[in-house]
């Protein structure tokens, strides 16, 4: 019995089924970093050890409650030089500008990795964007090779929530292994909240992603690339003093030869961005920022001469967000912000599916107690109509099937069955108000106490979730740092991350995560070493496509709890073993369950073993190279299906292996200009990959694809 997982992992993995053993081109590095020799816009301030970093709704903790000296972002990739020094000769286009992403518990330091712009761009496998070097950290495990959809710390892919600039988005990524949503050089820094989160993001039980955006540059700029599949750049500049422009955007120009290469595979995807900023005055600011995308994907099956098209994603989102901010000599900021926005879904168990959106939110910040304290604070709303429309009931016995010969498939026939029943049309709304306290309580040690109040509507239905949560950061000595944390997170139903796909009415109700963590981070010159033990619990955790692999996709799957429990190791380590080489390095140890009843199984993707190990070289003369371990064991083989239960100590598929390769050159073309080819190839091995297993009485028999190898050449350039 061949398993529907790959249909419920997001359908956009499971394309990968409908050509497995051809091996496709696949884009290359996404967007060109910073123009050489550009003036850098400038970061957030680097906040003190275990405080929150800067950003509008999170300003850095006063100076006073530094607990050791900050490390410049780029000196962290090239410590021999100074920070604004160019990584390559004079002769060669100086290195991009820096790029922070972290991962952390509490908002930025504690547990913090900090990646440059350069290393996320010279990272083999990330294809030159700044979201998918979450991959490498520990804690994170993709759903398949190459996917950018995650299990972090046990929570499925429907617990994790993406945000931009404190705009929650339902997709990152677009189809496939396509680029993110936002182009990289909008981007400031990226930031991965394992648990437990800031107190400003709630109505999540899993983890978030959160972007921040790069402050306008004072000079006109661009950038731009073209790919084997799409073309897309951004520019922006000032208008006059007082007012900045930006506008930028992707489509996938070339997915037509792509599907003329792989016939069983019809893709195609488009954004778009654009974003004035006003100044008001010198400490007060109003934004207008519009974003969107649209993904397409479907696989085809040709059966003689006609063509069955299975439409796996057909989905747009839009957002149009207006924002007042302002902050005082003090230090305090405010910010109070209205989101208006569209997610809409086709063809995927419903006929059309449309979530119309409005967010409205403010926050405070304010240092006191003398600059020993910062306190924040804010609240928010979220109204959300959706309007779902199933579809067409299939023909009754002895009529005519209108143009159809064929009934559809079971699996996509219990999905038309069940959706309109989790989907329904609706208005939902949810009130939120937050508030934490980073208190300095010595020279290197930090507390930030918390809590989050959500009250919840819909179908009739209510649910109130408070969720209290506490971090610490203790220096030992001074390169020694323990990082304890605990907290509660709450959240809907979920499914996937699949626009305007909210199951309604809350059945069951809330999910309800315990998050705790111990860690440990410790340097040694200029390497970086952390160590972290995790146990997150989640009752009433609600992951279909975890909880067992199986071809039932009744409404029964989609609303079946269990007890999800989730405890492990992580291992990181990242440094510059000379001047010319960086590497990066984590592993985590872990196991994941499910508990429904008296037996405790394992998740549907559960893997004892993540690793990844690579090494960035700087070749000179504007050249770059770098390689690429990725390496984890095999998932549980085994499969839910009537009077075959699962079983607690299944066997396990083989593990997987990839090797990624990344060549680079840049030349610069004049001062503030450049031109740059990218050669990057993931699975340079050519290794197969396990997705899913089939089952019957005989045993289970894996279902592998591949091999999948995705090389591509880009050509970048900028002024």
């Amino acid at each position: 019995m061949r398993s529907s997982s790959a249909l419920l992992a997001f359908a956009i993995a499971a394309a990968a089924s409908a050509h497995a053993g051809e091996a496709h081109p696949q884009p290359a590095a996404a967007t060109a970093a910073a123009p050489p020799d550009e003036p850098r816009a400038p970061t957030a301030p680097v906040a003190a050890a275990g405080t929150p970093a800067a950003s509008a709704d999170r300003p850095a903790v006063p100076v006073e409650a530094a607990s050791s000296p900050a490390v410049p972002v780029e000196a962290a990739s090239s410590p021999a030089a100074p920070a604004d020094a160019p990584a390559t000769p004079a002769s060669s286009p100086a290195a991009p500008a820096g790029i922070e992403v972290t991962v952390e518990g509490n908002r930025a330091p504690p547990g913090s990795v900090s990646l440059s712009r350069r290393d996320i761009r010279e990272l083999p496998g990330a294809l030159g964007d700044p979201y998918r070097a979450i991959e490498i950290q520990p804690g994170v495990t993709s759903i398949a090779s190459g996917m950018p959809y995650y299990y972090i710390r046990g929570a499925p892919p429907g617990n994790i929530g993406y945000f931009f600039n404190s705009i929650q988005v339902p997709l990152l990524f677009h189809v496939g292994a396509g680029p993110s949503v936002i182009p990289a050089s909008m981007v400031q820094r990226v930031e991965m909240h394992l648990g437990p989160y800031p107190a400003d993001i709630g109505r999540l039980a899993g983890a978030a992603i959160e972007a921040e955006s790069a402050p306008p540059s004072d000079v006109w700029r661009g950038e731009g690339s073209l790919r084997f599949i799409d073309l897309g750049g951004v520019v922006e500049g000032p208008v006059d003093r007082d007012t900045h422009v930006l506008v930028g955007g992707h489509y996938a120009a070339g997915a037509a030869l792509t599907s003329a290469l792989v016939p069983s595979v019809d893709v195609g995807y488009a954004d778009y961005q654009g974003r004035v900023t006003y100044r008001l005055g010198p400490e007060e600011r109003f934004t207008v920022f519009a974003f969107g995308a649209y993904d397409y994907l479907a696989s085809i099956d040709e059966d003689g001469d006609a063509e069955a098209t299975n439409v796996l994603l057909d989905s747009d989102f839009h957002r149009l967000d207006l924002r007042y901010d302002r902050e005082d000599a003090s230090g305090a900021r405010v910010r109070a912000a209205i989101t208006l926005g569209l997610d809409q879904s086709r063809g995927v168990g419903v006929e059309s599916a449309q979530a119309w959106k409005l967010n409205a939110r403010m926050s405070m910040a304010r240092p006191i107690l003398g600059g020993r304290a910062l306190l924040r604070a804010g609240a928010d709303a979220a109204v959300d109509r959706y309007q779902v429309t199933p579809r067409p009931s299939p023909p009754t016995e002895g009529e005519p099937a209108d143009g159809a010969d064929d009934e559809p498939a079971e699996g996509t026939a219990q999905l038309d069955e069940s959706f309109p029943e989790l989907f329904r049309s609706r208005l939902d709304l949810a009130l939120g108000a937050w508030a934490d306290a980073l208190l300095v309580l010595g020279e290197r040690s930090t507390l930030t106490p918390g809590v989050r109040v959500d009250h919840y509507t819909s179908l009739g239905r209510t649910a109130v979730a408070v969720d209290p949560r506490i971090v610490g950061r203790f220096g030992v000595g001074e390169h020694v740092r323990l990082i304890p944390a605990f907290g509660v997170a709450s959240q809907l139903p979920g499914l996937a991350p699949l626009p305007a796909l909210q199951i309604g009415g809350i059945p069951g109700g809330l999910q309800r995560s315990l998050q705790s963590s111990f860690g440990v981070e410790a340097s040694v010159g200029p390497v970086n070493f952390s160590a972290t033990a995790f146990r997150q619990v989640t009752f009433g955790l609600s992951d279909p496509i975890g909880t067992g692999r199986g071809t039932n996709l009744s409404t029964e799957r989609f609303l079946t709890r269990s007890l999800g429990d989730t405890y492990g190791l992580e291992l990181g380590a990242r440094g510059a073993l000379r001047r010319d080489m960086f590497f990066l390095a984590s592993y985590t140890l872990s196991r994941s369950t499910r508990t429904r009843g008296e037996a405790t199984i394992p998740s549907a993707y559960d893997r004892t073993h993540v690793a990844h190990v690579a090494l960035l070289y700087d070749l000179g003369r504007g050249w770059r190279a770098g390689i690429r371990h990725v390496f984890y064991t095999g998932f549980p083989a085994d499969e839910a299906a009537p009077g075959r239960p699962p079983r607690e100590h299944p066997d396990r598929i083989q593990p997987f292996y990839r090797l990624d390769m990344r060549l680079s050159k840049r030349w610069a073309l004049s001062a503030r200009s450049y031109l740059g080819l990218v050669l990057d190839v993931q699975n340079a091995t050519l290794a197969k990959e396990v997705f899913d297993v089939s089952c019957d009485d005989s045993g289970c028999t894996p279902q592998t694809i591949g091999p999948v190898t995705m090389p591509g050449i880009a050509i970048e350039g900028g002024f």
